[in-house]
């Protein structure tokens, strides 16, 4: 059975999807709150990282250690959900986390305006024009979020798997449509996919151990698993800071990436890049 990820706007029924299927299904609703735990295991404060997004205007192309520890703490998180079987995520872009993962069916759902403000505007108590307002905003964010973490819009069809409109199907629908297309060979779980998981799962642990290590954090790093052999590409400028550690660079990463039990062997790519002077 395949791990399900659902993309959805405020108020457009997408918790609701989720704990349909999970009831239906026998399988874990999971929300960013329920991945707390990881990035609190990490030290990561996800807060912190939101006042950081409200201050942004428009995409944000440079780097920042808060930014790739709350990535890497929730991919993490996820990686540990799926080694332990099928779920359902709810939550900030779950399928762009765990691209290259197979069986995952990615879902987006999608309701117009006037319905989620009509729903909002019940749940608080407030004006249906409020209700809009708030509802723009909350898009508008959500739109930055996913700009600054993954550039990307979330909103792009071709991110997902499946596009359902809860204007025009129902909860109990929507639910048995997702399930139907569970049952298709493209996400019957197979012994190859679960080595790609339990190597995804790898991965992630590395990943977490390089950002929160003093020795490594702050690096831009890219790093996949094969059946123990762990493969840690990054990319530095030849006329920064690193010019001169370059090599120190590769010693540390395979130091600290051997810490991580299950790590037979590390391979390291640099690319430079070349510093372009004002």
């Amino acid at each position: 059975m395949a791990i399900i990820t659902i993309s959805r706007g405020t108020m457009s029924g997408g918790e609701s999807l989720a704990k349909c299927l999970s009831e239906k299904l026998s399988i874990p609703a999971v929300s960013p709150e329920t991945l707390q735990e990881t990035s609190d295991r990490l030290g990561i404060s996800q807060s912190l990282l939101l006042q950081q997004l409200e201050k942004t205007k428009g995409l944000i192309h440079d780097s920042s250690t808060e930014r790739g520890l709350y990535l890497t703490a929730i991919q993490l998180a996820l990686a540990e959900r799926a080694q332990k079987g099928p779920f359902v995520y709810y939550g900030y872009a779950g399928h762009l986390l765990m691209k290259g993962v197979p069986q995952v069916l990615r879902v987006r759902v999608i309701a117009p305006l006037n319905r989620r403000a009509e729903r909002l505007a019940e749940n608080q108590k407030i004006s249906l024009e409020e209700a809009k307002k708030a509802i723009e905003k909350m898009d508008e964010n959500r739109m930055k979020w996913s700009r600054f973490l993954h550039d990307v819009d979330w909103r792009d069809p071709f991110l997902y798997d499946l596009v359902i409109n809860l204007d025009s199907l129902g909860i109990e629908s929507a639910c048995e449509m997702i399930i139907c297309t569970l049952n298709q060979k493209e996400f019957v779980e197979s012994p190859e996919s679960r080595m790609i998981v339990e190597d995804f799962l790898l991965a992630s642990r590395v990943k977490a151990e390089l950002a929160g290590h003093d020795r490594t954090k702050g690096l831009e790093l890219e790093v996949s698993s094969k059946q123990g052999e762990v493969t840690i590409s990054s990319r530095i400028e030849t006329g920064g800071i690193f010019r001169s550690g370059r090599h120190q660079i590769r010693n540390d990463l395979i130091e600290v990436a051997k810490q991580v039990p299950g790590v037979k062997k590390v391979l390291i790519g640099i690319e430079d890049i070349p510093v372009v002077l004002e």
